[in-house]
């Protein structure tokens, strides 16, 4: 059963000849669900804002998709991957006592631990620099390959260059710039 259905649905910002369209009009519905279930099970959220929960150290906040799906965080996973983040010193930190890149790896690694089926990200390695984007981008590319999906929103040529898949969006419609389909 649909929950819900759009119908041709577009944003425009302003009107006549200076009118930006920001999304050209696109239907699709969406099935019935426990939504919140799905969406902390199936998917993983790399934030540009990190959205890391400022009273929760660096382990807490990579284990609590876990916690809040009732699963007992496994240690030796949690470990690895702060050490694939290179956190392991800044494991017991606060997000207040980490530099904003250490906090972006933090929030990669809370989208990471579940082993989501899709990870979406927004600007993955904004914050990082270029050594911390290359091994934060062979991580992903690892997850990947290990079956996951990742979906990334990106203005960074180098990083567009680790997909499989390139689409552009320009003037609000949708292009395949190129890559190749599994």
């Amino acid at each position: 059963m649909e929950t819900v259905r759009a119908e041709n649905l577009g944003k425009s910002y302003g009107s006549g000849e200076t009118a930006v369209h920001a999304l050209r009009p696109a239907s699709f519905t969406i099935r019935e669900g426990e939504l919140a279930v799905y969406r902390r099970r199936k998917l993983g959220f790399i934030f540009q804002a990190f959205n890391l929960v400022p009273e929760l150290d660096v382990e807490e906040n990579i284990e609590l998709p876990l916690l809040l799906d009732r699963r007992r965080p496994d240690p030796d996973s949690v470990g690895e991957l702060i050490g694939l983040l290179g956190l392991g010193e800044r494991r017991h930190h606060l997000p207040g006592q980490l530099s904003g890149g250490q906090q972006h790896r933090g929030a990669i690694g809370r989208a990471l631990i579940t082993r989501p089926a899709i990870v979406l990200a927004d600007e993955p390695t904004g914050n990082l620099d270029s050594s911390s984007s290359a091994e934060v981008m062979r991580l992903l590319r690892r997850a990947v390959d290990g079956g996951q999906t990742l979906v990334m929103i990106t203005h960074n040529v180098e990083l567009a260059a680790y997909a499989d898949r390139v689409l552009a969006v320009r003037d609000g419609a949708v292009s395949e710039l190129s890559g190749r389909q599994r």
